[in-house]
């Protein structure tokens, strides 16, 4: 092998190994940076839901004859709970809340730990005819006064 033909080999290999620590690196910044915009989102979505369960609550506290729903369980019940809510076993609805407000268009706020409870229960309650149900979110997201029994 020539002495030009190794010096472009090795200055081939030198911008190879440049070119490797440059993606390396940019690599590393693009991790970092979808790590950062994933707690972005997280708090994002975090501060939607509280937004969404503080505007349900100031809906039911503003609607006259409203009543406030608790999906959860009945020992999460009552280990704490919004002030004014009533315990409905999720595995029973919709016969209690049939025997508790028997006209279908009396609004309802529904809620439950994080959502998911409480949107499965406002299908089960509009099936069953009511017809002014909302499901206002989890608890998780609310940060007020809880009251426990």
């Amino acid at each position: 092998m020539t002495i030009t033909r190794m010096i472009k080999l090795g200055t081939a290999l030198a911008g190879l190994a440049v070119s490797l620590i440059l993606t390396a690196s940019d690599t590393k910044k693009r991790i970092v940076d979808l790590q950062t915009k994933r707690e972005e989102d997280k708090a994002a979505w975090q501060d939607r839901q509280t937004d969404a369960f503080l505007s349900g609550l100031k809906a039911f506290r503003n609607t006259p004859g409203a009543m406030l729903l608790d999906v959860r369980e009945e020992e999460d019940y009552n280990a704490g709970h919004v002030p004014g809510s009533t315990f409905v076993s999720l595995q029973a609805i919709p016969t209690p809340v049939l025997e508790m407000v028997p006209d279908k268009s009396t609004p309802l706020f529904v809620y439950c730990y994080r959502g998911r409870r409480s949107g499965y229960a406002v299908s089960m309650l509009k099936e069953a005819g009511y017809t002014n149900v909302t499901n206002i979110g989890g608890i998780e997201f609310y940060q007020g006064e809880l009251v426990k029994i």
